[in-house]
């Protein structure tokens, strides 16, 4: 009969009493790591210390622990994959780096623990682990043995581990629906992603919301490009993007909005009719004010720095700049 996690986790836990010396001196060297001042965490040397003490020593060398720097949905994750022939034996255990680095460092402890929980239960009942009796890794043996490691080590490995707040300061690529789910909570249309993935048939919900709303998503806002990338730009296209933010600010539109979407607008003021002209209140001394400074208003050329009428920018740069 096949081990399960269960089965794995009260061998876990049967180890823990009584302690070998192995164990008691990877506890000490734990308790002087945790309760130091240093806020750093080495994950690795952490990993190794808990592989001797919860874990029975059976997950190095097999299990890889690294940093990652593009896991921005979760905290942390697990994977069984296939090794170099072709059977799942490899265990590669990552902790997101974009969203563990401001946290307290005992969320990184605790993510930590977490994920070598599935890594020790890959080890001992391999892709069972997944399909357990929940279906997601989080049965009872998993909450078993996470509840005997809090009890012993005073820590709060917990079974979801997402701060939402970090993630959703990633989700900097944002779509909205133009249909009728824009006027439905909790979502209201919108779609927000870390990579600039369009919604498309590839989700899964894509089916169901062709039929049940049938509109279609329209890019409001991505992420500003870093200096790195800036830097990287030619002369002609630092030009064109000079000239994008000048025609958002004069349309009030973000920069990155291809719907034309005003400016600080939310999910639910979308849902309000484009009348195709910018409203203002008849009368207004403002308007009359507002189109005489625009014929006066300078900018910056985007290479030079000189400063140039924003109706002459661009015989500017193609006069003196053009590459």
């Amino acid at each position: 009969m096949s081990l399960t996690d269960e089965d794995a986790a009260i061998q876990a836990i049967s180890s823990l009493d009584p302690l070998t010396e192995t164990q008691i001196t990877a506890q000490r060297e734990i308790n002087s790591t945790v309760y130091s001042d240093d806020t750093s965490v080495d994950i690795h040397d952490l990993f190794r210390l808990y592989n001797a003490l919860y874990f029975r020593s059976l997950l190095l060398p097999r299990v890889e622990v690294s940093w990652s720097s593009r896991l921005t949905l979760c905290a942390g994750i697990c994977e069984l994959t296939k090794d170099n022939q072709g059977k799942y034996r490899r265990i590669r255990l990552k902790l997101s780096e974009p969203l563990l680095k401001y946290r307290p460092r005992s969320d990184t402890i605790n993510t930590l623990l977490h994920e070598a929980i599935h890594a020790y239960f890959f080890v001992t009942t391999s892709w069972r682990h997944s399909r357990g009796d929940d279906g997601t890794g989080h049965g009872a043996g998993f909450l078993l043995l996470a509840d005997a490691i809090n009890n012993h080590g005073g820590y709060l490995v917990t079974v979801f581990h997402t701060f939402h707040d970090e993630v959703d300061s990633y989700r900097t690529h944002v779509w909205q629906c133009g249909g009728p789910c824009k006027e439905q909570s909790p979502f209201f249309g919108l779609v927000k992603r870390s990579m600039n993935r369009a919604p498309g048939q590839s989700d899964t919900w894509w089916k169901k919301h062709e039929e049940e709303c049938g509109g279609t998503y329209c890019k409001i806002s991505e992420p500003g490009l870093t200096k790195e990338q800036i830097t990287k730009l030619s002369a002609k296209e630092r030009a064109g993007r000079q000239k994008n933010k000048l025609d958002s600010w004069m349309n009030g539109t973000r920069e990155g909005n291809k719907c034309n979407v005003p400016r600080g607008a939310v999910a639910r003021e979308l849902t309000a009719p484009n009348t195709g002209a910018r409203s203002k209140r008849p009368g207004s001394p403002i308007e009359g004010s507002f189109a005489t400074a625009e014929k006066k208003l300078l900018v910056a050329c985007p290479i030079c720095d000189l400063a140039v009428s924003e109706q002459e920018i661009n015989e500017h740069l193609d006069a003196k700049h053009m590459c």
